[in-house]
């Protein structure tokens, strides 16, 4: 099997872009992008893509090339790009993402860079900062800062596959939101075979459990205050022990599949670093 072409993965969006299913399944109303005009859907779409950045994996302009869209910017006025964008749903974009992730990972086997066999992935989680406006502020949430105002702010979390630099999942919530809950949702896009990364604001016996249920393998820098046992380990001196890991006793446990009782097997690593630190890694008992 030869390894999957630039080439072959844009054919795929093309198609996507411009068959009539994607129009009417993405198009805000049944009588919208109904007459031919300049501006069409996929013009439109390609155009918002365009304005969301400038370092696509996939060249904007290859792209354009290849679909014969006549993209002319300065054809794009104001007001009818406001208009028309506001006919086409959001969901768009991030399907589009997931067909090009899709296309990547689809019969590409010599195309996709694993470590030992492992597709490694990393999460991780931001604050963005989102323009101040009602509708925002209602959905979000906002933060208080030096201005009496404040500022309206996200939490992004993003699942991401270190070595073939795809993004798998992204997660825009509302600030309250933990990263730990995005985690979860994360999972979602992963299976067998996959190695999750995570820093030191991750770790819970709930993202573990739910990792072993899944079969996907973690690993996941943790505080050696994480637990009595993870303190213990440290401080034995070894290397690597398998150790029982339980929730904690004040833990709610509505709506989950185990209670204060419940145990997993994880092993713990000790890592020292070059300028003395100790490190504490958790990963899947083996």
């Amino acid at each position: 099997m030869q390894k999957k072409t630039s080439l072959s993965i844009l054919l795929k969006i093309k198609e996507f872009i411009l068959s009539k299913n994607t129009v009417e399944s993405y198009k805000v109303s049944s009588t919208d992008f109904s007459r031919q005009r300049k501006q069409s859907f996929s013009s439109t779409v390609m155009f918002l893509i365009n304005l969301s950045t400038k370092s696509l994996s996939l060249e904007i302009e290859n792209f354009v090339k290849l679909f014969g869209i006549p993209l002319n910017i300065k054809s794009f006025t104001k007001s009818a790009f406001v208009q028309y964008r506001k006919k086409i749903k959001p969901e768009v974009f991030k399907d589009l993402a997931n067909a090009i992730v899709d296309e990547f990972y689809t019969d590409n086997e010599p195309g996709v860079k694993l470590w030992n066999g492992f597709r490694l992935l990393g999460v991780d989680g931001s604050r963005l900062t989102l323009p101040h406006t009602k509708e925002l502020k209602n959905i979000y949430g906002q933060t208080k800062n030096q201005s009496k105002e404040g500022v309206v702010q996200a939490r992004l979390s993003v699942l991401y596959d270190v070595l073939n630099n795809y993004v798998i999942d992204g997660l825009l919530s509302p600030l309250k939101t933990g990263e730990g809950e995005l985690a979860l949702e994360h999972l979602n896009q992963t299976k067998e075979k996959d190695l999750v990364i995570y820093d030191r604001g991750y770790p819970s016996f709930n993202l573990m459990y739910e990792h072993l249920k899944l079969q996907v393998d973690f690993v996941i820098r943790a505080k050696i205050s994480f637990s009595n046992i993870t303190q213990a380990f440290i401080d034995s001196g070894k290397t690597s022990q398998i150790v029982d890991i339980s929730p904690g006793k004040n833990k709610s446990y509505k709506d989950k599949e185990y209670d204060n009782k419940a145990s997993i097997k994880v092993r713990l690593i000790r890592v020292e670093l070059d300028d003395g630190e100790v490190e504490l890694l958790i990963k899947i008992a083996a």
